[in-house]
């Protein structure tokens, strides 16, 4: 029916995508591929056509071409869940390994001793998500301590992936004895995702958090929102997190953004001094740029205003830098 419809109407690329689907569905992978060249010739902007034939070039075994196709649609997308899951498979195909140094620098106003962390993972990637093994040191407080963790990103299916994380400290003076980590992503369609999670850090005082969060992507744009509450015995204490990103590049990776926060100072809390502050507000700067094609280098800086009873406001710099590279 739709074949005799297309001579009679060869224009009606809908109908055209449909009828490469259903031959790609039948693994008749070079007709499908075909009729998907043949819409995108007629409609080059058309998103569902370009993911269509990224999926017959990866069932036919045409990785280079899903993989440059992949690279097409995350640049004009980068939270396009189908184009991602390709990336990640192929990156587990071609540089399954990889391994992430850096470096933070936080300094205050009033005089206080810097804080020092460094910060060592390696990992592999594999076809359901990568696995990392992660070292921390962290100089604070005239005290070392070292945080070793285990971090998993399981992807379950298009769209839904989770971020897994269990670690123990060396000393447990500035480090919880051990923490748990916990989110669930979910894409809901529309360019949007949400997400939601828990963390435990096991101090003395043993501290939960609830986690939520909502992306949505606007072409190379992504809009990020995050809220955390943590219970206490006499009060609950929330954060917020705003966040604006540029992607950037040919491969839809890299990105710029820009964040405001009110609570944790910090994005991923770890240790003593990363918890929730009164009245904490801070405006952070990030570069994450891909210099090469196995090789990416990573910038943060900044500042918080901490506001102290019968004292003067605190004020604490962060910066930090790293490089990424997948051999």
């Amino acid at each position: 029916m739709l074949r005799s419809h297309l001579s009679s109407t060869p224009r009606d690329v809908d109908a055209r995508l449909v009828y490469g689907l259903m031959l790609s569905w039948d693994r008749r992978y070079d007709e499908a591929r075909s009729e998907f060249q043949r819409v995108l010739q007629d409609t080059p902007d058309y998103k569902d056509a370009r993911v269509a034939l990224m999926n017959v070039e990866m069932w036919s075994g045409r990785t280079s071409q899903a993989g440059d196709l992949a690279s097409q649609i995350l640049t004009r997308d980068p939270g396009d869940p189908q184009a991602r899951l390709v990336r990640q498979r192929l990156d587990a195909r071609t540089h399954p390994w990889h391994v992430r140094t850096e470096y933070s620098l936080d300094s205050f106003n009033d005089g206080g001793d810097p804080w020092h962390e460094l910060a060592l993972s390696v990992g592999r990637e594999t076809a359901r998500g990568p696995v990392s093994f992660r070292g921390t040191s962290a100089t604070r407080f005239g005290t070392r301590d070292q945080l070793v963790e285990i971090e998993a990103y399981p992807t379950f299916t298009t769209g839904t992936y989770a971020y897994v994380s269990v670690g123990a400290a060396t000393r447990g003076d500035l480090f919880p004895d051990y923490r748990l980590a916990f989110d669930l992503y979910q894409a809901v369609g529309a360019g949007l995702e949400v997400s939601g999670g828990y963390r435990r850090l096991e101090f003395a005082a043993p501290v939960s958090i609830y986690n939520a969060g909502a992306t949505k992507y606007l072409g190379p744009w992504a809009l990020i929102e995050r809220v955390s509450l943590v219970p206490g015995d006499e009060s609950n204490s929330w954060s917020f997190q705003s966040e604006t990103r540029r992607y950037l590049g040919s491969a839809g990776t890299s990105f710029l953004a820009g964040a405001y926060s009110y609570g944790f100072n910090r994005e991923e809390p770890r240790g003593l001094g990363d918890s929730i502050r009164l009245r904490s507000n801070t405006l952070r700067g990030q570069a994450s740029l891909d210099v090469s094609p196995r090789t990416r280098v990573l910038v943060t800086v900044s500042t918080s205003r901490q506001e102290r009873m019968l004292n003067t406001p605190l004020w604490q710099t962060t910066v930090s830098a790293g490089t990424a590279y997948k051999f």
